[in-house]
């Protein structure tokens, strides 16, 4: 067997619910559309399901780095109102992303960036994977086949970049590709980059579970409603920067990106011994 062939999603699993066979029918379509994207890069998915949890913030989860991908396709509360596809598609590259890197820092939102830019010239050329495998099991995966152009990813990653302009852009003057353009975060200085990753990180709508969801799990998360590590700062041994959020080692005083100390808001201030007299 070619172990190229498993760089895929290998399952898929929709609700047994009202609109069933539509949902199966996004979630082909969604797997299928990334599976250039995961050969490339050498991913793998083994369950890409639908579900619909109690928060309705939460629209993606991947859990064990790849083990199961879950997706939310409906609108709360109304099951045949489904999101749409480049909205879905967008949350599933958010959710790949996860498989490398488990915090939204600087480097997830690089990787996303990349991708997003993949998947969009992918489309542009209508290129998609065939889905051998998750819906034909043992059939090896055949190539590449061709479906009509799909643009709506960009405007997703547009709206996306709109609403964190909003809040005050920290990015260099001068024309952006929006969504997509790997080159912004070469043009960043370590501080923007540091700046940036904070901002899409309060600014994010996909809830995630991190890829060491194995850890022990400490008490819910206020924002997606589900477990988090505990004490993972402290196993890690690494401390936040209150200033741009970067997680730096201990061994380091200052922030690596932005330079500030970690215990105050300057230099440590020299204290003279006390006089004892003479």
């Amino acid at each position: 067997m070619n172990l190229g062939d498993l760089h895929k999603v290998w399952d898929i699993k929709s609700l047994k619910k009202v609109g069933e066979e539509e949902a199966r029918k996004i979630l082909d379509r969604i797997a299928k559309q990334v599976q250039p994207i995961m050969r490339k890069r050498k991913w793998r998915v083994k369950l890409l399901s639908e579900f619909c949890p109690k928060n309705p913030a939460l629209l993606g989860l991947n859990v064990g780095g790849g083990v199961n991908v879950k997706l939310r396709l409906r609108r709360p509360n109304r099951d045949w109102d489904f999101y749409p596809f480049d909205q879905v598609l967008d949350t599933m590259l958010h959710e790949l992303c996860h498989n490398v890197h488990g915090p939204h820092n600087a480097n997830f939102y690089k990787l996303w960036d990349e991708i997003r830019k993949e998947c969009e010239d992918l489309m542009t050329n209508g290129i998609t994977g065939t889905g051998e495998g998750f819906d034909l099991p043992g059939k090896r995966l055949g190539g590449f086949s061709r479906q009509p152009s799909l643009s709506s990813l960009r405007q997703t990653a547009a709206a996306a970049a709109e609403k964190r302009a909003r809040l005050g852009s920290l990015l260099p003057s001068g024309p952006k590709r929006l969504g997509g353009d790997s080159s912004i975060m070469v043009a960043l200085s370590p501080v923007q980059a540091a700046a940036m990753a904070a901002e899409r990180r309060l600014q994010d709508d996909i809830c995630v579970l991190p890829v060491n969801i194995l850890q022990a799990l400490a008490p819910i998360c206020k924002l997606c409603s589900t477990q988090k590590p505990k004490d993972v700062q402290h196993k890690a041994k690494i401390w936040s920067c209150k200033f741009c959020t970067l997680e730096n080692s201990v061994k380091l005083e200052k922030c690596a990106a932005c330079a500030q100390w970690r215990y105050s808001n300057g230099t440590p201030v020299a204290t003279h011994a006390p006089n004892l007299g003479t």
